[in-house]
């Protein structure tokens, strides 16, 4: 059973999928995608072939670095206007 939702946060839109296999996070636009489907989870940038393995495992802790992240990014923005 697959489930997916949906999240506009950030101005970014955020695609989480579970499944069987394992669970995705998308990131659009800027084309980044973390996942455990293969592997343990990684990073791929870009959807070029680069895989970086990192070192959280859940979609819970893997969710939570990239929210951080976009909000720490939003704070680096707002400053610089």
């Amino acid at each position: 059973m697959k489930q997916g939702k949906k999240i506009e946060k950030y101005g970014k839109h955020i695609y989480i999928r579970e499944s069987q296999r394992g669970w995705a996070i998308a990131i659009r636009p800027d084309n980044i995608f973390i996942d455990n489907h293969d592997k343990d989870a990684q990073l791929h940038i870009k959807l070029k072939g680069i895989h970086i393995p990192i070192k959280y495992k859940s979609l819970e802790e893997v969710g939570l670095v990239v929210e951080l992240h976009l909000i720490k990014k939003i704070k680096v923005l707002i400053k610089k206007n």
